[in-house]
């Protein structure tokens, strides 16, 4: 786990290879988190649908505690990879320093809100009174984790933004290895002789994640990682206004984008707790592939900040483009065989034919979508990686709030079928593109991370 270095100018720094080298370490990352919470789903069919239910609906309210944690890692990953490419590493550390120290109370706040509010907001999605149950009970157990998983999460993502994609990807083996051990045998046997439930599942998913962090931590503490502690000093107060003005808007952005799901799937809810169900099993079945472009996605954003950091948006530029050429295609392909096998998948997923038989169509609509999910992830990680956090805040409430929650609504007093509702998320994704194409096009989305980063020295 040696440090990395600091990226060098030319062509050569913005090559496939190097991209590579960022996302799919990443990438993994993210495939190991996304079969993990496939496994969840999977141990909890075996306690019967009221389960299932539960754990869609608790990942629900866990995105929105993700969503708001994302406003620290944007924040923390743009500024550090400009901070690092400008060859100011000791301005890095202290970035990280900070966004940890914030991590944390957020972890906890987040903590106290779900315990309090878990109930009224899990009534929400309409489900049937046994599912409502043990979803609460599956979302407050989750919860008592938030802190050490938000930690975590900030680490993470230092680390890629010092280039450094390999550690957090060793970390993830450990977090999802013993996520999945512990969620698999309290789902069958939990501890002290107690009948399973779909809260041990949740027990063992947060303390895997509490293993992961122990250990990053420790490593961190000993500088033995790409970055290490640093005292603070008198421009702690401008970071953390920096921080805040490139972080709010991924926060918010996120925000939106969980509440415009939220309220999407209410309106799935009205066609039936197998619907939900569907939609819910349907997006982690895909993520299996969108996880391919969330690494991309991160490895455009660390590169983009570094090379404005080094003062080369021509490179900056470069790199988005040659991420994206890439992530059509390794989106596009294992949606292609996930579409070939979407009932008989869904069915073993679930071990339901309702839910199965909403799940397909579904799966072929992201399959169409796939490709335009390739441009939001490298255009938008782009503008992220550069400090423009509000046009992507903007171009979510343009596609998922008006476009694909109004036409759902619309088709739904409308009174047509929930293949309908489901089809409106290719309308969402078509106006995002566009969007961010016109965005990417100009030179602003360049400008905010320059005028908002403090102009330290280490």
């Amino acid at each position: 786990m040696n440090a990395a270095r600091a990226p060098q100018g030319g062509e050569a720094a913005v090559s496939a290879t190097a991209i590579l080298a960022l996302a799919l370490p990443s990438s993994t990352m993210f495939l190991l988190a996304t079969l993990v919470g496939i496994a969840m789903i999977r141990f909890a069919a075996a306690l019967g649908p009221d389960a299932v239910a539960a754990v869609n609906a608790g990942a629900r309210l866990y995105n929105v505690f993700i969503a708001l944690a994302a406003g620290i890692n944007a924040g923390a990953l743009a500024l550090i990879a400009n901070a690092w490419g400008a060859g100011r590493r000791v301005e890095a550390e202290r970035y990280l320093a900070l966004s940890l120290a914030v991590a944390a109370l957020l972890g906890v706040a987040i903590t106290l809100l779900t315990w309090l509010g878990a109930g009224p907001l899990l009534g929400l999605f309409d489900l049937d009174p046994g599912a409502h149950r043990e979803s609460v009970s599956y979302t407050r157990w989750l919860a008592l984790f938030y802190a050490p998983i938000a930690l975590y999460l900030v680490l993470a993502s230092g680390l890629r933004a010092a280039g450094d994609a390999r550690t957090p990807m060793l970390f993830a083996l450990l977090v999802n290895g013993v996520s999945l051990g512990l969620a698999w045998r309290w789902s069958i046997a939990p501890p002290f002789g107690l009948q399973p439930h779909v809260r041990y599942i949740a027990l063992g998913l947060g303390l895997g994640n509490v293993a992961g962090v122990v250990a990053a931590l420790a490593l961190w503490r000993a500088r033995r990682l790409a970055l290490a502690p640093a005292r603070r000093d008198a421009g702690s107060r401008q970071r953390l206004k920096a921080l805040w003005q490139v972080g709010y808007p991924a926060a918010l952005e996120q925000g939106l984008l969980q509440l415009g799901i939220i309220a999407f799937l209410w309106v799935v809810a009205q066609y039936g707790t197998a619907a939900f169900t569907a939609y819910g099993t349907s997006i982690s079945l895909l993520s299996l592939a969108m996880v391919i472009g969330f690494g991309f996605s991160v490895a455009v954003s660390v590169m983009v900040g570094q090379q404005l950091g080094a003062g080369s948006p021509a490179n900056a530029r470069l790199v988005a483009l040659r991420a994206l050429r890439l992530t059509v295609v390794t989106l596009s392909v294992p949606g292609l065989i996930l579409a070939c096998y979407a009932h008989p998948v869904a069915l073993w997923l679930t071990g339901n034919e309702g839910i199965a038989a909403h799940a397909v169509p579904i799966l072929y609509a992201f399959t169409l979508a796939l490709p335009m999910l390739a441009v939001e992830f490298c255009l938008g990680g782009a503008l992220r990686g550069a400090g423009d956090t509000r046009f992507p805040l903007l171009n979510v409430l343009a596609g998922l709030i008006v476009v694909r929650f109004g036409l759902a609504l619309l088709f739904y007093h409308l009174g047509l079928g929930v293949n309908w509702i489901y089809a409106t998320l290719i309308a969402d994704y078509a106006v995002k593109n566009a969007l961010l194409v016109w965005r990417f096009r100009s030179d602003r989305w360049m400008k905010p991370l320059r005028a908002e980063t403090p102009l330290a020295r280490p």
